[in-house]
């Protein structure tokens, strides 16, 4: 079975949120902002990818994502 570029992506990050979670939150927005910066090259030129993780008082966690870029670059019909 194939797996869409989605699907890999989703399922990572899954992994990462599953098996990490016991590490510091600064070691996760370095992984997501690795990840979100190889994404965001495919679509933009020269994104700067920042990454702030916050919690709050539930004791949850919040991660504020900034990406910034001069440009967005063309995309095309895919074919299905």
């Amino acid at each position: 079975m194939k797996f869409t570029i989605a699907q890999i992506g989703e399922n990572r990050l899954k992994r990462v949120l599953i098996e990490d979670k016991h590490n510091s939150p600064e070691k996760l927005c370095d992984v997501l902002k690795s990840d979100i910066t190889n994404v965001a090259k495919c679509y933009m030129d020269d994104p700067v990818v920042i990454i702030d993780a916050s919690q709050d008082e539930n004791d949850e966690i919040n991660f504020n994502i900034v990406i910034k870029s001069n440009r967005i670059k063309s995309i095309g019909v895919l074919a299905q």
